[in-house]
């Protein structure tokens, strides 16, 4: 009996440790939170005297004060200027570090709207197009997946499956914590999973599809994705705060990410790696510098009018109807009548993006040439506190336009 326990010990210990790590984000929700500071004393970083800006400010505290978030950032550009930002709240609780305009947040699936203009200075320059197979600029795609087109994977028509469970720690692919070194080892990951149906019959999203996309845009352009992203799309548009989320890196202007729970209790987010979904999910960013890529495309300054209606023109089945998200390549579209009080339809193509810790939306009106950022360092896994999220680029975006547009540049 004695020897029985000698060797049941270790093993029963080894089980427990094998279940903790697999199980680690489930263990470890509840282990460290503590009650939300409050916070509703808390005001926006920079005053504006205008009358505009002034009810821009207060709308941005009123929705900070509902969100229960540690920071809330906005930014607003009208014909190409930067019309209007600010920013409410820390960037680290703990230390009372206050965000500002350089604070960093994961974007999360806002991600693929930036890879979409990456994919469009591709297209322009006539190294891929729409129809492009995967197989013949992915050598190590498995067989399903390289007879796939490229508007396929960018549009989520392809079939490609989601995240999933596997056998690894944690046992959530979307918590991932395993650095990925290149985008061959990231599509291993599902290189050669079934497909969930026929391409071109359906609609599923999955970030996995913008994995695979990279790897296209790699060999397109002879250069690492994240060099190539860095290169034509970020420094030409002067996007200095926009970067990849990497593991390792100097985390000065980077805001700490906050899951909140349904009581109210607070606690830094489960700690993963983005490295397995850079085009689709990777990058931090800031709302001023989300702004500069929505001027820059509203404005055809990166891309023409041609290749711009391209990415945003939802994808049709194969039946000849358009996805159920109206989801073209990057982007989403969709006719809103509640932006002009005459309450006539407004096109309005947005991708929002919900990270680990973090949650973001990029709007843009053509019609205005208006287009909106807000950014928050909190979850947003209730019902309720995504549709005030991503509820205020609307009112944003209807205050500015339903006002006297003259001087309204910062």
């Amino acid at each position: 009996m004695k020897k029985f326990i000698t060797i049941l010990v270790p093993v029963l210990v080894l089980v427990l440790v094998i279940c903790f790590h697999l199980f680690k984000p489930v263990v470890t929700y509840n282990i460290g939170r503590e009650k939300l500071i409050d916070l509703r004393h808390l005001k926006p970083n920079t005053y504006h005297s205008q009358s505009i800006k002034k009810k821009a400010d207060s709308l941005l505290k009123a929705e900070f004060k509902k969100l229960k978030t540690p920071a809330l950032s906005a930014s607003i550009g009208i014909n190409d200027n930067l019309t209007w930002s600010n920013i409410i709240g820390y960037a680290d609780i703990n230390h009372r570090v206050s965000a500002d305009s350089l604070t960093q947040f994961r974007i999360g699936s806002t991600s693929k709207a930036l890879t979409s203009i990456g994919l469009g200075v591709l297209i322009q320059d006539k190294k891929l197009k729409p129809q492009s197979l995967v197989k013949d600029f992915v050598t190590y795609a498995g067989n399903e997946l390289s007879e796939l087109t490229l508007e396929q994977i960018a549009s989520h028509t392809s079939g490609i499956r989601n995240y999933d469970t596997c056998l690894c720690f944690p046992i959530w692919e979307y918590y991932n914590d395993h650095e990925f070194n290149s985008i061959e080892e990231s599509v291993s990951i599902f290189n050669n999973d079934k497909l969930l149906f026929k391409p071109g019959s359906d609609f599923s999203y999955s970030s996995y599809n913008y994995t695979l996309l990279s790897g296209m845009m790699e060999k397109a352009s002879n250069k690492e994705f994240l060099t190539f992203m860095e290169e034509k799309v970020f420094n030409p548009l002067s996007m200095s705060q926009t970067s990849a989320d990497k593991k390792n890196q100097n985390k000065e202007n980077i805001a700490k990410f906050y899951d909140l729970d349904d009581k109210g209790n607070i606690k830094e987010s489960f700690e993963v790696n983005n490295s397995i979904k850079w085009a689709g999910g990777g990058f931090l960013s800031t709302t001023n510098d989300l702004v500069k890529l929505g001027n820059a495309v509203l404005n055809n300054r990166l891309l023409d009018s041609e290749t711009t209606a391209r990415l945003f023109e939802p994808v049709k089945l194969n039946s000849g109807e358009i996805n159920k998200e109206n989801y073209g390549m990057g982007w989403r579209s969709s006719m809103y009548k509640n932006i002009h009080l005459d309450g006539h339809d407004v096109l309005i193509l947005h991708h929002g993006g919900v990270a680990m810790g973090s949650t973001a939306m990029l709007l843009l009106i053509p019609e205005y040439n208006l287009t909106v950022a807000v950014t928050m360092n909190r979850n947003a896994t209730s019902q309720e506190t995504k549709n005030i999220f991503f509820e205020l680029p609307h009112k944003i975006a209807r205050l500015f336009i339903n006002y006297d547009k003259t001087n309204l540049t910062l």
